[in-house]
C-alpha cells in the first residue's frame, strides 16, 4: 500500500535522551490513526486522533533491528491488528510510539484511507533508520 513515513522531532528528542541515559523509553507500540492526519516532523503523540475501537487500540509491536545501509541501523516495529465485533472505521495511518505511549517516534500516512469492518486485519510496519551526524 503506498504510504509516507516520516520521523518526528518528538522522536528525535526521545532518542537523544536514550543516548544520554536520561529518562526515556524505546520504540515499542503502534497506534492507528483516524479522522485526520498530518505527516510531518512536527507531529506529536498528543496531536493525533488515535483509534480506540476494539482491536485497533494502541498495542505493543514486535521490535527488530534490520538493515538499510549497514546491519542493525534500522529499528522496525510491526503489529497486526484485527478489528472487533461491530467495528466500522477508516484508518488513515499509524505511528510508532515509545513504551510509555506518550512520544511519537514516527508517523505514517496512507495515500488512501483503509476502511475496516469487523474481523478485518491490518498490519502496520514502521521503519526508522538511525544515522548520527555532527551538530
Amino acid at each position: 500500500m503506498p504510504q509516507t513515513q516520516v520521523p518526528t522531532t518528538e522522536g528525535f528528542v526521545e532518542l537523544a535522551k536514550l543516548f544520554a541515559g536520561t529518562a526515556a523509553t524505546p520504540a515499542k507500540s503502534i497506534v492507528n490513526i483516524k479522522t485526520s492526519i498530518t505527516v510531518n516532523a512536527a507531529q506529536t503523540y498528543a496531536g493525533i486522533t488515535k483509534c480506540t475501537e476494539d482491536g485497533l487500540a494502541i498495542a505493543n509491536g514486535a521490535v527488530t533491528l534490520e538493515e538499510t545501509t549497514v546491519a542493525g541501523d534500522t529499528v522496525q516495529v510491526t503489529k497486526e491488528f484485527t478489528t472487533g465485533v461491530g467495528i466500522s472505521v477508516t484508518v488513515l495511518g499509524f505511528g510508532v510510539c515509545n513504551d510509555d505511549d506518550d512520544v511519537l517516534y514516527m508517523i505514517c500516512g496512507y495515500n488512501a484511507g483503509q476502511p475496516l469492518e469487523a474481523g478485518d486485519k491490518i498490519t502496520n510496519t514502521g521503519k526508522m533508520q538511525v544515522k548520527i551526524g555532527a551538530a
